[in-house]
Parts: structure tokens; sequence; C-alpha cells
């Protein structure tokens, strides 16, 4: 059986805060690897000024040679217009070649609070087993118990950075040593990003 897990996001920038709890999500549940699926235009975020694709593409491609059982999928740039989850996982089924699988959709614990607004979540239930990451600060109670009791909480570790942060720091001209990969640290320095 193929097990694979699948993590989108707009990762504008790529932090650790993503791709380290994401791998130990993987090995939390054996799974061979995870698409990382970096999405062109989040519905939740049609409002707010979004580096372009292109830079948050690149940034990922350059973070993830560090993880190797991690890999870049573009299966978001197919939606015309905003990208839903529920599509994007419909697209890699389609995609996969016949036989007995198990996929994980790993998201964060803000993701679930926020799960009764997606686009269709009963469909994502029926499609893929859902996984969730911790999150600081996040108050689990506020999720419904329909949807608390069919979601498996990992125990990866919790890694208290957010892009949010992070753009925050860079404009501020502070240190995110550690915070990013160093390939992703030059490419933001040498095309002027978050400045």
């Amino acid at each position: 059986m193929i097990r694979l897990g699948l993590f989108g996001g707009t990762f504008d920038p790529v932090h650790y805060g993503h791709l380290r709890p994401v791998e130990a999500a993987r090995v939390e549940l054996g799974l061979a690897s995870v698409l990382i699926l970096p999405n062109p235009l989040p519905p939740h975020k049609l409002a707010e000024p979004l580096t372009p694709y292109v830079h948050r593409k690149e940034m990922l491609r350059l973070a993830l040679a560090e993880f190797p059982h991690l890999t870049l999928a573009d299966y978001e740039e197919q939606a015309a217009g905003a990208a839903y989850t529920t599509d994007t996982v419909r697209r890699v089924i389609a995609s996969l070649e016949p036989g007995e699988r198990e996929l994980w959709l790993i998201i964060g614990a803000d993701s679930l609070v926020e799960l009764p607004r997606w686009k269709d979540p009963e469909a994502l239930f029926r499609d893929v087993c859902v996984a969730v990451l911790p999150r600081p600060g996040v108050d689990l109670d506020a999720v419904p118990p329909g949807y608390r009791a069919r979601v498996r909480l990992l125990q990866t570790p919790l890694i208290s950075v957010s892009a949010t942060d992070v753009r925050h720091r860079l404009r501020q001209g502070d240190s995110v040593a550690g915070l990013l990969s160093p390939a992703v640290i030059e490419y933001i320095r040498r095309h002027g990003l978050y400045t």
C-alpha cells in the first residue's frame, strides 16, 4: 500500500515552522513522501498582498533540497482562480496510478478550526484521512466535535514561527538565521523580497 501525504500553503515565505513539523508528521504517519502544494491564489487571502507565486514556488524548491521525502507538487497551478483544497485533492487522486493507497491531508490546528468554512469539507473526509499539526495558541475546543473526532492529532514538535513573523523580521532587517533555509535567505536577499 502506498501511503502519501499532502500539505498545502501560501509559503510566503516557506520556513522551518512549515517543513520540520511536516517531516515529523511524515515519520509519525509512516508516509513514503509528502507532496508540498504551494497555492498561487489562496481563497482566504484574496484581499492580502502576496509575494508573486514564481518567487514563493522557487523558495519552496530551494528549501525542499534539505528534505528528500518532501516533494514540490504544483497541482494548484491548474486551478482557474482561487485554488480550493478539495479540488486539489481530486486532481492529485486523478493523477495517481491505480492501486491501493492511503492519502493523508496534513493541516495545522489553525486550519482545523477554520475547516467548517472550507469549500466542501465533507468531500475531504471522503477522499483522504486528515492529520492535524499542533500550533501554538490554537484552542481545539473551538473545533466542532464532529470534526475533531474524525482527525488524527499529531505529536509533532511545536515550532513557534510564522510567515508573518518572518516577513516582519525581514522588513526590520533582523536576522532570520535558523528560521529559513540558507538558500531561501540568499534568494530573498538577491531578489530584494520583503524589504
